[in-house]
């Protein structure tokens, strides 16, 4: 009987688990749907994408009932393992709204060398004084590179974001990141190049914060 028992209970205790975990797939949009490039690039080509997704919480009317510990995403697009991760929550949660940050926050930043997806060896860190690299953006227009490592923790122009999705979701998620529409608000002739934090870099962090969505 006492067997049975902790069958039963081991049993429940899977089920349980099974139902306390999101799945989130991070799905950068690098092609239109016809699979051409924006109108005003003629030929494209992306060798590098990475960016910070951290501090993911989610709410019910406005409400927060659930944070995540710990919370810094690392996404590669050459990295297909880094897209799809799981949040795993400690029960059943309602909710109705995704909550993250693009980018890492002032006291991540002021914290010291990191390890895991922070690590600076991930290739995603300045120095000291100059923090984390948020997004990173690299690749050819027509032959001609150009490079968007937006960061920057100091004011006035930090660059991290917050961002809020509804979601009808419950258990997975595939929150999208248009970089075809990105590029398509860039002027690439004369737009190639942020290498350093500043005002130019924020702007484009906000813009870029515009751009995520959830695929229901």
């Amino acid at each position: 009987m006492r067997l049975l028992f902790i069958i039963i209970f081991l049993l429940n205790l899977q089920v349980s688990s099974g139902q306390n975990r999101i799945n989130v797939t991070v799905s950068p949009i690098v092609k239109s749907k016809d699979n051409s490039s924006p109108s005003n690039i003629d030929s494209i080509a992306i060798t590098n994408l990475k960016f910070y997704l951290t501090k993911f919480s989610l709410t019910k009317s406005q409400n927060t009932v659930w944070q995540e510990e710990n919370s810094y995403h690392l996404i590669d697009i050459t990295n297909p393992k880094s897209l799809d991760f799981a949040l795993n929550l400690s029960k059943n949660i309602d909710f109705d709204a995704i909550h993250f940050l693009l980018g890492t926050d002032s006291l991540t930043n002021v914290s010291g060398v990191m390890g895991g997806d922070l690590d600076p060896t991930k290739g995603m860190y300045w120095a000291w004084n100059s923090g984390y690299i948020n997004f990173k953006l690299e690749g050819e227009n027509n032959t001609i590179p150009f490079e968007f490592h937006l960061g920057g923790y100091a004011p006035p122009f930090q660059t991290v974001q917050k961002i809020k999705l509804k979601t009808n979701s419950k258990n997975n998620l595939t929150i999208e990141l248009d970089i075809i529409n990105f590029l398509k608000q860039l002027d690439l002739t004369t737009q190639k190049k942020i290498m350093s934090p500043g005002k130019e870099a924020q702007q484009l962090a906000i813009m870029l914060s515009t751009l995520f969505s959830i695929r229901e």
